[in-house]
């Protein structure tokens, strides 16, 4: 990228009650070998192990933190005690101390950034997402997507985010379509918090994650964009 290129940003349309932040960073290497983003995974786990688990503390709800992504979910009418906040989920697999997944290095970075804020995020290869705008909205009678994980996924009555090629991602799971591999050059992050969310707290966690992802896959660094739905 030349020094007079723009870095894109992302148009989301958010018409429901929520907050969310939007980064796009372009020109990075993402790698197999995730040492450097599977230690920062490790890292925060063995906080919560520490903090919760060796006092006894196996439950994600008396977690601190993990009300706040409940709320978000409630916020967007999903009951939280049948469909889990991925950030949850992570959690969940910490607090039973089983081994969390290492993918590639932005995939991990993700995971540790969701897993830090314990809030859902969606981190995509920004070139697979179609040219314009993108919304959250609510799935409609007959829309799927294959899933990661190679399920395929009714997305009737869901939350979800979607271009003009259809839906791509939920707070839940995300789709094939726009993963991120080691092809990808340029990443779009897309993070979920409740209205109650300071925005500048937002912002300066999302701050956070953009110099992990400099650091560790390189790149530049684009604009943190912040949408506040009604």
């Amino acid at each position: 990228m030349s020094a007079d290129e723009q870095i894109p940003t992302i148009n989301l349309k958010v018409t429901l009650p929520i907050r969310m932040a939007t980064l796009v960073v372009p020109g990075i290497t993402v790698r197999s070998d995730s040492d450097a983003g599977y230690r920062l995974i490790q890292e925060s786990a063995a906080r919560y192990v520490e903090q919760y688990v060796d006092r006894g503390v196996t439950s994600p709800g008396s977690v601190e933190g993990v009300q706040t992504s409940r709320e978000l979910f409630r916020q967007l009418g999903i009951d939280p005690t049948k469909h889990r906040p991925s950030s949850e989920k992570l959690l969940n697999r910490v607090l039973k101390k089983k081994p969390l997944p290492s993918i590639n290095t932005l995939v991990d970075i993700g995971n540790w950034f969701s897993l830090d804020i314990l809030l859902p995020i969606g981190i995509y290869d920004f070139d697979c997402l179609a040219p314009g705008p993108i919304e959250l909205r609510q799935g409609m009678a007959g829309e799927t997507y294959r899933a990661i994980g190679d399920s395929e996924i009714n997305l009737h009555g869901r939350y979800l985010l979607a271009d003009a090629d259809g839906p791509f991602g939920t707070p839940i799971t995300d789709s094939l379509r726009t993963a991120v591999t080691e092809q990808t050059t340029t990443t779009g992050l897309f993070v979920y918090a409740p209205l109650s969310y300071s925005p500048e707290r937002l912002e300066a966690e999302v701050s956070r994650m953009r110099a992990r992802i400099q650091e560790i896959c390189h790149g530049y660094a684009g604009e943190i964009e912040l949408h506040q739905g009604t």
